[in-house]
């Protein structure tokens, strides 16, 4: 196996020598700033045994290697996939391409003179060997029906383990426990034998008969969430029962774009583990994406450390068309200035070896990191600004199986924010409280459909002591099960007679457009400050959920 070198040992000398300082203060997740995972590209989508060209270059001392030449501060090894282990393991199918190799051990001993901290990649969802061999491991739908995901009140957790166990015996840092969600549309689960039992438990009653978007349903979404938590709370106690010092992180799918079907709340579910990882993908989401990934992490809990990954390939993680320099730079400051620690994902090719002038530009960009680290890190406070709510209820009850009629107002509120250069953070309905709105010059609830009454209680009190409130959209004006309040039940809801008080308007009527032309009259100085900027006598398009109102204080 040739080893991975390319000119730069003498700054990564310096780079370690950083490294080493940091890492010694604290856990690895509280110091260091930027990091890799690798892994390699050609098992995600199933694969064959015959095939034993996979992977034969996928080397743990090659990638230990690169990271110390590049100032990478920790690697994310591949440990295991859905088809394959890529260690010596017992209880799931060895990489073929292997032969005798294993990668995880020539990471670790690799790493461990370097003091270079090692975290497994782990995989839970990924539709492989576990569900051929273990098909009743498959959720169901409410017909009975075989859902090609694995159920977390299965067995699955006793493999689970077993994988933990065989990884422990390494010496690693941590672990890295990816796809942990219910599935990413329909058919949605679980119905299986386990699931219909756990839930008569815990609410005396049968399971809905399916979808059925009423209080059994809500019922059925709670048991969701609370089994998605529920699964990452087992496996994190046992691997702190047996290696305290050990990290343990989820990939986390409770922002946007994802929604209720993945199984995840925002707040729920980002700090089960010791930190929250979440995704950028700037192919899949939009550049925007990468700010709004950073803020919604941090926004969950403004205490917690948070990891952010951002992808070599332009199209995708798997694609070899490495990004320019300039463009993984600006994803990596952009996340790194909002207090995010950055992990770069390297899929390799196909046969596992490293791609040199990828490596090259990794470096380029650690070098430019740690040389300006004293203006990274969660030690930053954010300037006070904008805090924008956001709302699972609304999200899960008001735009329920189309989440783009909530996503799209709270987008355009982070873009408007954003291209103003205004300073924002996100609030949830989960956690909203006292303290977090009174470090908010504004509170902004973009479309926030559904204001159940102890959020419009803290909303009232806040404003009352001077904070400065704007509603967009249909805001506070559906019940808590997703339905539009008539103009009678709206006026005697708590928290939507709270908002018109507010807000000093009553309600007349929804607009049932999603494309509004509006104009300001040609003549009218009472909207000479709202107009500012904008022709008059001009339709312009404002496209999004509109309300009639009629001033009352205002």
């Amino acid at each position: 196996m040739r080893a991975f070198s390319f000119g730069v040992r003498a700054a990564a000398t310096a780079l370690l020598l950083c490294c080493g300082a940091v890492h010694a203060a604290g856990p690895w997740y509280e110091e260091l700033l930027v990091g890799m995972e690798v892994g390699p590209t050609g098992a995600q989508f199933g694969a064959d045994p015959a095939d034993v060209a996979y992977a034969t270059r996928f080397s743990g001392k090659d990638i230990v290697d690169a990271q110390i030449a590049t100032g990478s501060q920790y690697l994310v090894i591949w440990g295991k996939d859905g088809e394959y282990a890529y260690y010596n393991s017992k209880v799931a199918p060895k990489c073929p391409g292997l032969g005798e190799r294993d990668v995880l051990r020539e990471a670790v001993d690799a790493a461990k003179p370097h003091g270079l901290p090692v975290i497994v990649y782990c995989v839970v969802q990924a539709n492989g060997y576990s569900l051929r061999d273990h098909p009743e491991y498959k959720m169901r739908d409410h017909e009975g029906s075989a859902i090609d995901r694995v159920c977390l009140n299965s067995g699955f957790m006793g493999h689970l383990k077993d994988v933990v166990d065989e990884m422990l015996a390494y010496d690693i840092q941590g672990f890295h426990i990816d796809m942990l969600d219910q599935g990413f549309g329909p058919p949605y689960g679980c119905w299986c034998g386990n699931c219909r039992e756990r839930f008569g438990k815990d609410y005396g009653r049968p399971m809905p008969s399916g979808v059925t978007w009423d209080e059994d349903w809500d019922r059925m979404m709670e048991f969701r969430y609370n089994t998605s938590e529920r699964f990452e709370r087992e496996i994190y106690a046992y691997i702190k029962s047996k290696q305290p010092d050990c990290s343990v992180d989820f990939n986390y799918h409770g922002n946007p774009p994802f929604s209720f079907e993945i199984g995840q709340r925002p707040v729920q579910h980002a700090h089960v583990g010791d930190f929250v990882t979440g995704e950028c993908g700037v192919w899949a989401f939009g550049p925007l994406h990468t700010s709004l990934e950073a803020m919604f992490l941090r926004g969950t809990d403004p205490a917690k450390p948070f990891q952010v990954v951002i992808q070599r390939g332009v199209r995708h993680y798997h694609d070899q068309t490495t990004r320019p320099l300039n463009d993984l730079r600006w994803e990596a400051l952009t996340l790194l200035m909002h207090g995010a620690q950055m992990t770069i994902v390297d899929k390799t090719p196909f046969d596992g070896s490293l791609d040199r002038v990828a490596y090259e530009r990794y470096g380029a960009v650690f070098r430019e990191v740690l040389a300006k680290r004293e203006h990274f890190g969660r030690g930053h406070t954010p300037l006070p600004g904008v805090g924008v709510l956001f709302s699972h209820r609304t999200r899960d009850w008001f735009a329920r199986e189309t989440p783009r009629k909530y996503f799209e107002p709270v987008y355009g509120a982070h873009k408007a924010l954003v291209y103003g250069h205004i300073p924002m953070e996100f609030l949830f309905d989960e956690n909203l409280s006292a303290e977090r709105l009174k470090n908010c010059r504004v509170a902004y609830l973009p479309g926030a459909a559904i204001m159940e009454r102890r959020e419009a209680e803290l909303l009232r009190d806040y404003v009352r002591e001077g904070g400065k409130l704007l509603l967009t959209g249909w805001t506070g004006t559906h019940d808590g099960m997703g339905r539009p309040m008539a103009k009678e039940r709206a006026s005697g809801s708590f928290a939507a007679g709270a908002l018109e008080d507010l807000i000093g308007a009553r309600l007349v009527r929804l607009l049932d457009t999603d494309d509004n032309h509006v104009s300001f009259p040609a003549e009218g100085g009472e909207l000479d400050s709202l107009a500012a900027g904008i022709p008059r006598d001009w339709p312009f398009l404002a496209r999004g959920a509109g309300v009639v109102y009629v001033p009352t204080t205002a």
